[in-house]
């Protein structure tokens, strides 16, 4: 039993690759790289084959449109059987008659059991395939051109046509065109003539058709290989059409846009994943041998600006078409939504209120990027806040050494002059000595304070605001003093004084609201309101923040002048710049992160600074 289990699980190993190997499709192509008409079968059948990831292709060009003869085709076929000792295929693509009469000749010779799918044709005779015993491997898809419903589309969009050309080559393809061609002519009931146009040449067609007759038209079926022989390209045959002083209707999408104007046209492309879908399905033993269809998928398309040269329309017959080559109005591009406007008219609410919300959408987008802007403009002028200060800082160390040699040189003089005396203990020559020297380091530890508070921070720190309160108080000591003004500073409910930001910004932050109240105090005093200023700076810590208050008694601030005091270039002063409280406002709310305000309460106003621990 044990043997058995492991045999079926041997064997199991050895078919599970089997089942699961890449499918390989040899595409047999009849004509040259750069053909349109294969190149968009075969477009078409990649779009296909790329959604199936386990399915590989291989494409040959056997280049017959250059190249017919027999001794051309048996070196062929001595190429493909080198090529295919090594390569073996799961399925053939004959693209096109050439191909397929190529497989069919020698499969016995090139294959062994691979099937065959041929498209693009237009004949097919199951006899052929019977007599060589391939009946169980041939599958088909047929091209049929909608030659009868052309020229009937061609009489109904020029009513006083009187003559029709058909245009259609002598090679091979044309030849399997030749018989619907001709039961087209045969069944034609209208009193127009019709002329057959195979044996000729570009140039002689160019000539023919250059000068104008609105009562004559072209129905250009194909036109690559002239009576000498020649092959012509697509590009010349597209110059030709377009040359046309008559109107070229066609039957693919070859050339429309490229000088034809239009016509019930096969799309190449589709007919290329149509073959790509059925060849999936035989992959997959779907389809029963010798299942041929007839590709039937039809789209009405017209050059736009050729209908207007030869003054041309499709409809009353055509309803729905394909412009090209025409920049689509707004009703033809909105026609649907449009009769479902007028159809659904109680829903037209709707499309006002999507209208209604991007335009609220535009509006938003637009205040934000005003936001934007406004925060760049607001570091910007930060950084220039910072470099004047940098520059101020260093014209101010260059003036503070200046200022220090000769306030060495005071306290040196000083003090050889009391060593000098005779008597030297007299304790009037000592006072004036010691006085001199507590001017001197006086001075000098306010040019350093001055010279330290001056530089701008280079970088956000951990810092000590009530340490900075009392830098900044140190610094305008005279200024307060001398101005009758008491400055009172309470800790007393702080818990946690550090705070993380730019501690020189910060000063000069505290330093405008405090010179500000300085001012108002003085003309407070000058008008006779009050006797002596009070600033009151109070710090305490709040719901996990730090924060400051700065009130005064010089009478508050204006009502109506209140919303404006943090505004750039708003000021109350006579000689102001209106720039203080404003960068006090960007450095307290856009870099420290805080929130400053003011208002008025008691005898004066109140600046309130909000600042997060840096804990």
């Amino acid at each position: 039993m044990k043997k058995a289990i492991l045999l079926c699980f041997m064997l199991l190993l050895n078919v599970i690759p089997l089942l699961a190997h890449d499918k390989n499709i040899l595409i047999i192509n009849s004509y040259h790289r750069g053909f349109q008409w294969s190149d968009d079968v075969i477009l078409g059948m990649e779009r296909v084959f790329y959604t199936h990831p386990d399915i590989k292709i291989n494409i040959w060009y056997m280049d017959s449109k250059r190249i017919n003869s027999e001794e051309y085709y048996a070196k062929l076929r001595e190429l493909y059987k080198l090529q295919l000792q090594k390569n073996r295929y799961d399925l053939i693509i004959a693209v096109d008659n050439f191909a397929y009469d190529f497989v069919i000749k020698y499969y016995h010779e090139l294959f062994t059991n691979e099937p065959i799918l041929f498209t693009g044709l237009e004949q097919f005779e199951p006899e052929e395939v019977s007599s060589r015993q391939l009946e169980d491997r041939v599958y088909g898809i047929l091209e049929r051109r909608a030659i009868p419903e052309t020229i009937a589309m061609i009489r109904s969009m020029i009513p006083h046509l009187k003559k029709l050309y058909i245009i259609n080559d002598t090679s091979a393809n044309g030849d399997d065109s030749e018989p619907f061609i001709q039961e087209a002519i045969r069944n034609n009931r209208a009193p127009i003539e019709i002329e057959y146009i195979r044996r000729s040449t570009l140039a002689e067609l160019e000539e023919r058709f250059s000068q104008p007759n609105p009562e004559e038209a072209i129905f250009f079926v194909r036109f690559y290989n002239d009576k000498e022989g020649n092959l012509y390209y697509n590009n010349q045959i597209a110059s030709m059409l377009d040359k046309s002083a008559l109107p070229v209707f066609v039957t693919d999408t070859l050339f429309i846009g490229k000088g034809a104007l239009g016509g019930k046209l096969v799309l190449i492309k589709k007919l290329g994943e149509h073959t790509g879908e059925k060849a999936i399905k035989i992959l997959d033993k779907k389809l029963p041998a010798l299942d041929v269809d007839t590709f039937q998928t039809y789209a009405y398309q017209f050059d736009a600006q050729k209908l207007e040269a030869f003054s041309l329309s499709p409809k009353p017959a055509i309803d729905t078409y394909e412009p090209i080559n025409a920049t689509p109005t707004f009703f033809d591009t909105y026609r649907k939504f449009i009769d479902a406007v007028f159809l659904i008219s109680p829903f037209l609410i709707f499309l006002i209120l999507g209208l209604a919300h991007n335009i609220y959408r535009r509006i938003r987008s637009e205040q934000e990027l005003r936001a934007i802007e406004m925060q760049k403009n607001k570091h910007q002028q930060f950084i220039i806040q910072q470099s004047k200060l940098a520059e101020i800082g260093e014209i101010f160390s260059s003036i503070a050494h200046q200022w220090k040699n000769p306030l060495v040189e005071i306290a040196t003089i000083a003090q050889e002059r009391f060593y000098a005396q005779e008597i030297q203990s007299d304790e009037e020559h000592t006072r004036y000595v010691q006085d001199i020297m507590v001017q001197v380091r006086y001075m000098t530890d306010t040019i350093n304070d001055f010279q330290t508070f001056i530089m701008p921070s280079s970088e956000k720190t951990v810092f000590d605001v009530n340490e900075a309160v009392e830098t900044m108080l140190k610094i305008i000591n005279h200024t307060i003093k001398y101005n009758y003004i008491d400055v009172s500073v309470d800790i007393s409910n702080a818990t946690d004084l550090r705070v993380r930001g730019y501690k020189n910004e910060f000063m000069q932050t505290l330093l405008n609201i405090v010179n500000n109240a300085k001012d108002q105090i003085k003309e407070a005093r000058e008008a006779k309101k009050i006797k002596r200023g009070i600033i009151d700076i109070v710090i305490y810590n709040q719901a996990g923040n730090l924060v400051i208050t700065i009130a005064d008694n010089a009478g508050g601030i204006a009502e109506e002048k209140l919303p404006h005091v943090f505004q750039a270039y708003f000021t109350t002063k006579e000689h102001g710049h209106g720039i203080g409280l404003y960068m006090s406002k960007l450095i307290i709310e856009d870099k420290m992160n805080g929130r400053i305000f003011v208002s008025n309460q008691n005898q004066g106003a109140c600046f309130t600074i909000i600042l997060g621990s840096a804990v």
